[in-house]
């Protein structure tokens, strides 16, 4: 069996080459927060962030120490 590369390399790598499933994977971790599923919004945020900016970045750009988006 061969073997298959990390997911979140996967999604970064779609993310990246994919404009429209960039702007899908937010839109569904919003309606998942929407519907009441926040374990999964948060998973889907951490890989959009991780996916895009990067937690460094977005902490910068939102003057909250990284650490404390990682936890929220």
């Amino acid at each position: 069996m061969a073997l298959t590369r990390d997911f979140k390399e996967t999604i970064r790598a779609r993310v990246e080459r994919d404009p429209k499933f960039r702007k899908e994977l937010l839109r569904e971790g919003i309606a998942c927060m929407l519907g009441g599923d926040i374990a999964t919004a948060k998973t889907i945020f951490r890989d959009y962030i991780n996916a895009t900016v990067g937690f460094t970045g977005f902490a910068e750009a939102t003057h909250i120490p990284s650490k404390n988006l990682m936890r929220m």
